[in-house]
């Protein structure tokens, strides 16, 4: 009897753990795809399983309706900075180190917009061109950098200039 209570506990923390995280995650090549054949951008998040701000954006932002609802206009690519996994990128092959440092991942988490053909998208921050944000982003602020890139704000406001919190 407790062998099946047991079983129980476990697959409903699993129901509740899957449940929390809506938002469907590709990974990088699965998202490049998805990406060309839905004509949306791409949002790369890279972390490292290691680092605890990646592990609050996961447990406190992705979890969040606002943030999910926000990402539902985007493919979302999950790239853990620490894989072995190899990709194809611009007719050349990373390991995910590689390609985390070919996108300029200095620190994590970190984030890459992607358009739909897979071009980086730049855009200024702080007065600076920039290819990714590095650090953690909460769920009052990601909403609204997720609506920056959705509007094409990029093209001509500062991303610093819409952050509200």
């Amino acid at each position: 009897m407790k062998t099946g209570k047991n079983i129980l506990a476990a697959v409903l923390l699993l129901l509740c753990l899957t449940s929390t995280y809506g938002q469907t995650s590709y990974n990088f090549s699965q998202g490049l795809n998805a990406a060309k054949s839905s004509g949306k951008k791409v949002l790369v998040y890279i972390y490292s399983e290691q680092d605890n701000w990646c592990k609050k954006m996961d447990s406190e932002v992705f979890s969040s309706s606002n943030v999910q609802n926000a990402l539902s206009g985007f493919v979302f690519v999950k790239l853990n900075a620490d894989s072995k996994d190899k990709f194809s990128y611009n007719k050349k092959e990373f390991t995910s180190p590689e390609l985390s440092a070919y996108f300029g991942a200095t620190g994590y988490p970190a984030f890459v917009m992607l358009n739909p053909d897979g071009s980086i998208i730049k855009f200024r921050y702080n007065g600076e061109e920039v290819t990714n944000l590095s650090g953690f982003i909460g769920a009052e602020d990601f909403p609204e950098m997720m609506d920056y890139f959705a509007k094409n704000m990029y093209k001509d406001t500062d991303l610093s200039t819409i952050f509200q919190n």
